[in-house]
């Protein structure tokens, strides 16, 4: 087999292997029954995600290609989950988080 087949053949493979992962789920759905114990761990995957997109950027910031701890950041996200927590409230927590970060960088900013 050539260089240019096998290459070729891979990406076929991979493709193929890609569609079947991300598409059997969804054409399963329905047809196959869940149990219970998934249908249990899958209500915790909203909560999950987005605790994995929001910590990282919460808890360090990259400058130069080096990370470090950001103060402002964690105290704002701290104040964002107490007002969360309080009123319930999507909207009043985003904005109160947005100007919880203004107030704490600028701060950082003062005595720095």
């Amino acid at each position: 087999m050539s260089e240019r087949a096998a290459f070729w053949l891979v990406i076929l493979v991979l493709a193929t292997g890609t569609l079947l992962l991300r598409s059997l789920p969804i054409w399963l759905h329905g047809t196959v029954p869940t149990p219970r114990w998934l249908q249990r761990l899958l209500r915790h995957v909203p909560a999950a995600a987005l605790t994995a997109l929001v910590v990282p950027g919460s808890l360090y910031t990259r400058t130069d290609g080096a990370y470090a701890f950001a103060p402002a950041r964690i105290l704002a996200a701290a104040f964002a989950l107490l007002v969360a927590w309080r009123t319930k409230n999507m909207a009043i927590t985003l904005v109160a988080g947005m100007l919880a970060l203004w107030a704490m960088q600028a701060a950082m900013a003062l005595i720095a």
